[in-house]
């Protein structure tokens, strides 16, 4: 969920995705870790000009994070990560729905991961992790406002997930 003063909370309806990524992990429970994810939202009504004439808003990141685990015992762990990001928003001209203009940006993020175990092996996991991400884009105007307003956002993420254990 984007929040703040700027084109993704002003603009653009909550964004919804799906995402894949892995860690590996030391002994000491330090790690590095990768995330992909795909997330997408519709321009909010009435904004459509304000937004630029453009739809179909598709936000692509990849993050790459240290991680530390805390084990609390054989079924609950909570993970700490944070990282950089690469962003690409990309959004079709309501015109030409063939063609796609593309903004990219850098960023940074962390948060928290909340793991519970699902067998006694310790191979299968299901987690909630909660996410806040910075946003910042390589978009420039004369107006300082407007460029602040479509170069910076920051939002927060929710995710649930399974993943599995080697």
């Amino acid at each position: 969920k984007p929040f703040g003063n700027n084109f993704l909370a002003k603009d653009h309806q909550m964004l919804y995705g799906f995402g894949f990524g892995g860690n590996m992990m030391t002994p000491i429970n330090f790690g590095l870790g990768i995330d992909y994810n795909v997330l997408f939202s519709n321009i909010k009504y009435g904004h459509e000009n304000i937004a630029g004439n453009i739809s179909d808003p598709v936000l692509t990141n990849i993050e790459f994070y240290l991680v530390h685990r805390n084990v609390f015992s054989e079924e609950f762990t909570l993970e700490e990560f944070g990282g950089a990001s690469s962003y690409v928003l990309s959004t079709a001209y309501d015109e030409a729905i063939s063609e796609r203009h593309k903004d990219k940006g850098v960023g940074f993020h962390f948060g928290l991961k909340p793991i519970y175990t699902l067998d006694r092996e310790g191979y299968q996991q299901a987690f909630v992790s909660g996410k806040v991400n910075f946003y910042f884009s390589d978009v420039y105007n004369s107006d300082a406002a407007m460029q602040k307003y479509f170069s910076r956002s920051m939002f927060l993420s929710l995710s649930i997930g399974y993943r599995y254990q080697f």
